[in-house]
């Protein structure tokens, strides 16, 4: 399933006392005296440069987006940039136990994961490089770890107003760990224009180091070329390269908005990739863009610069101007801003609104003498507020206005229902809008594992699915949400309709071996959509480990065992692969490998209660049972609903004649799974042998009721009786 890129959302409202107030026009309403030039590096085949090239004879501009946040919106983490206070303190997970460290060694920077038992020695350790920083610094700076061409993001973030780390929004919630792997989405907005290796939608085989010019003016190939031709400058509007200056409002604001424009769903239309977009371009040509229906007029988001800068009058006012208010009126990418402190903005401010004919308009002494020249304009009208999504930050709201007290406050987590379209194309009433609108139900649910959601998503999309011009990515959703529903029958038309459309997608592909295996299709078919999907993109890791359990479930172990084998050396992180390799050759009897496996992804994944319980089934084979017993009793404790290891260390405890303690284990495991006949039979087993035959008996006939044909409950009873 594709990443989509999830955005919070904040209302568009029109409130203004100082400046005045004016209805907000619409995307479609707005007017501006510049028009839009078809600039040739964007209509014509051009390549990028880089930033160097633009050096070369711009070296005042390019000195001074150095200074940047977008300059340095990541970049590799060295001992001469990093500002960190490493080892100074250690993060919790109140839910799991588990501790973050940060490390800094001759060797690089790290993070160290690690979990302690009741006599705080260590049991579990696991460190991972911090390669990447994600954030100018501003109010954070993220990590990434690179590991076999994949980025994957750390879960301790470093806040620099309040020098401190702490989890990475929103992994206080649901600890990721270091699982979650960096798509092209996320990379599109974080960067520049990055290379990701094809249909990986997380790997990379080249990343460049910050946003650079070419984001905002395309790339400058031709520009180049033309300006070294003539040794000189353009005369008029230079149409070898976008420049921002000579578009019309809409079009200038999209070049900011390409990263910085809300959503909770955003959603790339049909035949467009997250790098796509160039500046001049209307951005609602490239993505479809949601919010939730739940709206909170007064909060503030880490990204709801534009839409709070629209509210205000001071854009409002100028939309019709030579020289509206936009984003780069205040920040200028060219102007190193960030060390000149508030005087920057409060003299921009200065420019319309002048000291002492704004004291003119105040009827009062007071209002007067707030208003003085020196007056920190943007501590009052643009005040910062902490972020829920977003601790230990304060974010600038960006709507102009004067503030009340207390009215600002941070956003809360939104409830998904209807789903707002964003752009004005998208609120007109068409099969087409229809369709987007569900599309972006279904990316919420799946997000949100809401299937309710996604229930609304299948039934709002399924009657423009006979259109021939409905996107397939509409059918492949639509699929895929009735798998993610457990309705695998019924996914399979829209996601057979979905690879007839576009048959060389390996997502597709591999969804679409999924439902047949869930519907129980001929494996050989199966084997087929894993193969092509591989063929196209060999490292998928997940594809391989599915072709790998097809192989097992079909009696081919030896050929699972090279497909797992081949996904670890892909994705050398993926505990599944490790698991699953250490299950097969648990299958073919190679104690020694299954073990070795096994432990890989134990220690990968502390948590992975299927690795313990295989693994102790595999000392119990051999005998041993004080192991069998440790790793069983981890299992149990660390993850208690896991019904195979609550069954095993019953079972264990019960051959053990540990009597009362498999009593409780066994009923421990009946909470989870009420119906299982196996562990009533051996329930009653437990209660026999300690005497207790009314209870044994009563067991045993819970077992024989589900299964008449329980030989041990049947034993039980007849012993009862």
């Amino acid at each position: 399933m594709r990443s989509y890129y999830v955005y919070p959302f904040s209302v568009l409202a029109v409130l203004s006392v100082f400046f005045g107030c004016q209805k907000s026009a619409s995307d479609e309403d707005r007017t501006s005296v510049h028009q839009d030039y078809a600039f040739r590096n964007v209509v014509e085949t051009a390549e990028f440069v880089g930033d160097a090239t633009c050096f070369d004879c711009h070296e005042d501009q390019y000195q001074g987006f150095q200074e940047h946040g977008m300059s340095n919106s990541m970049f590799r983490l060295t001992k001469e940039n990093a500002v960190e206070l490493f080892g100074s303190e250690v993060v919790t997970d109140s839910s799991t136990g588990l501790h973050y460290r940060s490390v800094a060694a001759d060797s690089g920077f790290f993070m160290e994961e690690y979990l302690l038992d009741a006599n705080g020695k260590k049991v579990h350790r696991l460190l991972r490089s911090l390669d990447w920083v994600v954030g100018s610094g501003t109010s954070a700076r993220t990590y990434l770890s690179e590991k076999d061409g994949w980025l994957y993001e750390v879960p301790v973030t470093w806040y620099t107003q309040q020098k401190r780390w702490d989890f990475s929004p929103g992994y206080r919630i649901a600890n990721k760990r270091f699982d979650r792997k960096i798509g092209d989405r996320c990379m599109a907005c974080h960067n520049s224009y990055a290379t990701p290796i094809t249909q990986t939608n997380g790997a990379y085989s080249e990343v460049p180091q910050g946003i650079g010019c070419e984001r905002c003016h395309g790339p400058g190939s031709i520009h180049v070329d033309e300006r070294l031709k003539s040794q000189g400058s353009a005369e008029g509007v230079d149409l070898t390269i976008v420049n921002p200056a000579h578009l019309s409002l809409d079009a200038n604001l999209d070049v900011c908005q390409q990263c910085h424009l809300n959503a909770s769903v955003s959603l790339l239309r049909t035949g467009k990739t997250a790098y796509n977009f160039r500046p001049s371009q209307r951005l609602d040509e490239y993505v479809a863009l949601f919010a939730t229906d739940q709206k909170n007029e007064d909060g503030i988001e880490v990204i709801s610069h534009a839409d709070r800068m629209k509210l205000s009058a001071c854009f409002i006012e100028t939309m019709t101007l030579e020289d509206p208010l936009t984003c780069t009126t205040c920040h200028d990418p060219h102007n190193g801003f960030r060390t000149k402190g508030p005087e920057q903005f409060n003299a921009t401010c200065q420019n319309c609104h002048d000291g002492s004919e704004l004291r003119s308009t105040f009827a009062t002494q007071a209002s007067k003498t707030i208003h003085v020249d020196e007056a920190n304009c943007i501590a009052c009208h643009m005040p910062k507020t902490d972020l829920i999504e977003a601790p230990h930050s304060a974010f600038t709201d960006h709507w102009i206005r004067v503030v009340k007290e207390g009215t600002v406050q941070p956003e809360k987590a939104h409830d998904a229902g209807l789903m707002t379209p964003v752009f004005e194309r998208d609120k007109k009433a068409s099969p087409l809008t229809t369709v987007y609108a569900a599309m972006a139900l279904i990316t919420e649910g799946q997000r949100k594992a809401d299937a309710a959601l996604l229930q609304q998503g299948v039934s709002n999309i399924q009657g423009a699915l006979n259109n021939e011009a409905t996107p397939s990515e509409a059918w492949y959703l639509h699929g895929y949400a009735l798998l993610l529903l457990n309705r695998p029958d019924e996914a399979i038309p829209s996601l057979e309709e979905a690879v007839r459309r576009d048959p060389d997608t390996v997502e597709r592909l591999n969804t679409l071996g999924q439902a047949y295996e869930r519907a129980g299709r001929n494996p050989e078919t199966i084997e087929k959509l894993y193969l092509k999907a591989l063929q196209i993109q060999p490292k998928m890791a997940d594809i391989r480990i599915n072709l790998g359990r097809l192989y097992e479930t079909t009696g081919r172990l030896d050929d699972a065992i090279k497909q797992y084998q081949t996904a670890i050396q892909q994705e050398s992180w993926n505990e599944v692969a490790y698991f699953n390799l250490g299950t097969a050759f648990l299958k073919k009897g190679d104690a020694a490998k299954a073990e070795k496996y096994l432990k890989v992804a134990i220690d990968l994944d502390p948590f992975y209660a299927s690795a313990m319980s295989n693994l102790g089934l595999l000392y119990l084979q051999q005998n041993k049972l004080n192991l069998a017993d440790r790793i069983l009793a981890t299992s149990v404790e660390r993850v208690p609903s896991h019904v195979d290891s609550v069954d095993n260390l019953g079972s264990l405890r019960l051959n053990q004649e540990r009597y009362s303690e498999a009593v409780l284990l066994f009923k421990q495991a009946l909470q989870i799974v009420p119906n299982s006949d196996v562990l009533w039979s051996k329930l009653a087993l437990t209660l026999f042998r300690m005497d207790q035959f009314a209870l044994a008996n009563e067991a045993a006939k819970r077992a024989l009721g589900l299964n008449p044909a329980n030989g041990l409950a049947k034993q039980v009873v007849t012993a009862t009786e």
